[in-house]
């Protein structure tokens, strides 16, 4: 076994030793500035395992049988699922055991097996032990990590995938909701489910929780499909990838844990605040004499309405109907019946009524844009290898009606 630590470290000088002086003489505690992040190194074998602390109870951590692995004085690679990278560090450090294997901050303490890489978790504001992680199938492709329950209960967290009618439960330990598995080869995927088709989103970010505030958070930073069963003891996750890399948290409860998370991951756009309001949707308002109409009955109802959502009528619908040809793609409104749409959606606004429109990602091929956009090559094409290794048109129509590729 060998170990490596990198550190990063601030030095205070002149007038700032003056000051840390003074403060340390007051009475009222202070808290310890940050010292830099922190990372130290374990290899056994060809295996390795970096462990980056960058503040008391956020740690993270790269795991792969591919050594000798990066050198720690480097911060560890992310993926774009990772916002925050700046983080100041812990306020303490120190590095203890056989071979150096056990790693204090302030809040955490995370003892490494250097035989194994497993790593144990404790939170030491509970003094509580959270967990231990240990590599699965780290020489193959499909690998991951098993995941001791210890105290912890419950599961949430993982995205969505949906499995049970009548139980909005997230809880993964639930019988029969065991297993989060893909929607398909590469992780996300609209999915059938109740008559429907449902998204299975990865996220993946899993919350612990046990009794009396037992909880820590694990994300795995892979852009990969993952598969997680909490069906078995020690619990696992797999997935491909050359390494596994992911983040340890540790707090006091869950909102906790999630705000760590979302300083990590970064927060979404909030949407207008109109945008939670009533809006009303039907397939579709066939004009704007519909739209009035709901409008004029729900003020009278006083309902609080906020918008209408307009479905493909509003640009001309899709079928083609005799000589006229179908309007996807068209992203005008249709002058019949929806004419001086500028006023029209001008008035709306003035009182208060949004107007949301359906757009489709298909392009008529009858269409002018169609035409224009297909001269200008801006319309995917369906490929076969030309000369080159170019990108030639795959025929759609026989051979001797088709016109000749650009």
């Amino acid at each position: 076994m060998k170990m490596f630590i990198g550190t990063k470290l601030t030095v205070v000088l002149g007038i700032g030793l003056i000051l840390i002086g003074m403060m340390a003489s007051c009475p009222m505690a202070q808290a310890q500035a940050p010292i830099g992040v922190q990372r130290v190194k374990f290899t056994s074998g060809a295996n390795y395992l970096i462990v980056e602390f960058l503040n008391d109870d956020l740690a993270h951590f790269e795991l792969s049988a591919l050594g000798p692995g990066p050198d720690p004085s480097s911060p560890l690679f992310t993926t774009p699922q990772v916002f925050k990278t700046d983080y100041a560090g812990p306020s303490s450090f120190t590095q203890s055991g056989v071979g150096g294997n056990t790693l204090d901050t302030a809040d955490m303490t995370v003892a490494v097996d250097t035989g194994t890489l497993c790593l144990t978790v404790t939170d030491k504001t509970k003094s509580l032990v959270l967990t231990t992680f240990c590599p699965l199938n780290l020489t193959q492709a499909w690998k991951g990590l098993t995941i001791t329950p210890g105290g912890m209960q419950n599961v949430y967290g993982l995205g969505e995938q949906f499995l049970q009618w009548d139980n909005p439960n997230g809880d993964w330990t639930l019988s029969g909701r065991q297993q989060r598995t893909p929607g398909d080869n590469f992780g996300n995927q609209m999915i059938g489910f109740g008559g429907g088709a449902d998204g299975n989103a990865q996220i993946p970010v899993m919350y612990a929780v046990g009794a009396n505030n037992a909880n820590y958070a694990l994300f795995l930073d892979q852009i990969y499909k993952q598969s997680w069963d909490f069906s078995v003891n020690p619990w696992n996750v797999q997935m491909w990838g050359d390494q596994i890399r992911g983040y340890l948290l540790t707090g006091k409860d869950l909102p906790t844990l999630r705000q760590a998370y979302m300083d990590l991951a970064g927060r979404p756009p909030v949407p207008p605040k109109k945008m939670f309001g009533l809006w009303v949707s039907e397939f579709g308002y066939q004009q704007w004499a519909e739209i009035d109409g709901k409008l004029s009955n729900l003020r009278a109802d006083q309902f609080p309405i906020d918008g209408f959502v307009l479905d493909l009528e509003w640009f001309g619908g899709v079928p083609a109907t005799g000589t006229n040809p179908s309007r996807m793609g068209s992203l005008t409104f249709d002058p019949v019946h929806f004419p001086n749409a500028a006023n029209k959606l001008a008035d709306y606004q003035s009182n208060g009524v949004g107007i949301m429109t359906i757009e489709e990602s298909y392009i008529d091929s009858s269409l002018p844009e169609h035409a224009d956009l297909q001269n200008r090559e801006f319309l995917v094409k369906q490929c076969q290898k030309g000369p080159n290794n170019t990108c030639n048109p795959t025929p759609t129509c026989p051979a001797a009606v088709c016109p000749p590729s650009s």
